[in-house]
């Protein structure tokens, strides 16, 4: 990979906002409906909080240890071998995650728009434009992202004015839900659903100046906290408790209900252009972050032609899952839960580490 570090904090805030931003429209919401019910949109709440003083520990250490990125502070810090095997678990919970989270993709684009469509064919040409984005470089994605951002937005933006019509502030109670044990406990477990502020981390030193870093992905990570949570208590107040749990697909839903007369139908066509281009931005960024952080633990500087074998390996893995129902409620849940202690011990582990080792007082 030839760096050249021309990117700077404005870039890194979009491409946080693609990354992460994007959960608004996919299925966590329903994910999170499941057991909370109509108090969900407080759960991205707390799962932020779950997981922020990881992130914010892991970029005090990247900061201590001048010129390094992810996996290199782990190898810095644990060893090389014990470094590399951490790597190895943070890549993997990760590839599996973007699997089934294609998976959901793949089955809002088919049954939303292309109904009589099989889901290899769809899944194959996402993954051919994810390919070809991410062969593009780091700089290029960054740059793609920036442009791309406020066309994005705004879209949202429309959306969420047109749709405040139909919002019913009383559906938010009971405030809780279900009980304030399952939303407390939910959001803990979901915490991973942020998991993705870590893997930008391997980008940590390819950026114009690591301040950068730091300000485009704390700013981006705040920003998309507050139109998780918007959106979420959007979806709250448009739609019942009984039928919150129920709904796949729920931004998607939203744009049914919006409507700027007799004369424009359809609009939803207008959001899905938008939908389509950020998702595509989202997984062109995911891809070509795992192949990086896989060719870091194994040594490839060069890692561009891995992009089109994990590419394929996302393709089978997001396969599995029978349906989108299994893969949501069983795979995905499952795999969140699981993961989510990974990502907020390690760096505690580090700092634990270099603590011991006298590491942060010599920096």
């Amino acid at each position: 990979m030839h760096d050249k570090k021309t990117l700077k904090a404005s870039e890194m805030f979009a491409m946080v906002t693609m990354l992460v931003g994007m959960k608004l429209t996919d299925t966590t919401a329903t994910l999170y409906a499941q057991k909370s019910q109509n108090a969900f949109w407080v759960m991205p709440i707390i799962s932020f909080l779950v997981i922020l003083p990881s992130f914010l520990l892991l970029l005090f250490l990247l900061k201590k240890y001048q010129d390094k990125n992810l996996v290199e502070l782990l190898e810095s810090i644990l060893g090389s071998v014990m470094g590399k095997l951490l790597g190895f678990f943070i890549f993997i919970s990760s590839f599996l995650l973007i699997g089934l989270d294609s998976r959901s993709h793949i089955e809002q684009i088919k049954l939303l728009y292309f109904p009589a469509s099989p889901n290899t064919v769809i899944f194959f040409l996402l993954l051919c434009i994810v390919f070809l984005g991410a062969k593009k470089g780091f700089e290029v994605i960054g740059f793609a992202s920036k442009i791309s951002l406020p066309f994005v937005k705004i879209s949202v933006l429309i959306l969420a004015i047109l749709i405040m019509g139909e919002v019913v502030w009383q559906r938010i109670f009971p405030i809780f839900g279900s009980g304030l044990t399952i939303v407390l406990t939910e959001g803990v477990l979901k915490g991973s659903i942020f998991s993705e502020f870590f893997l930008l981390t391997i980008a940590y030193t390819s950026l114009r100046k690591t301040a950068d870093f730091r300000i485009g992905a704390l700013f981006g990570a705040f920003f998309v906290l507050f139109e998780i949570v918007f959106f979420f208590f959007v979806y709250t107040t448009v739609f019942d408790y009984n039928s919150i749990e129920k709904i796949s697909f729920p931004f998607h839903d939203l744009t049914q209900f919006v409507s700027l007369g007799d004369y424009f139908t359809n609009i939803e066509t207008f959001f899905m252009v938008f939908w389509l281009l950020a998702g595509f931005l989202r997984f062109i960024i995911y891809i070509y972050l795992l192949t990086w952080i896989f060719g870091a633990i194994f040594n490839i500087s060069e890692f561009e032609p891995l992009l089109l074998p994990l590419s394929f390996i996302t393709l089978v893995i997001g396969m599995i899952p029978d349906n989108s129902v299994v893969n949501e409620t069983v795979y995905r849940d499952t795999l969140l839960n699981y993961v989510t202690p990974l990502y907020v011990i390690f760096p505690i582990l580090l700092w634990g580490v270099a603590l011991a080792r006298g590491d942060l007082k010599k920096q």
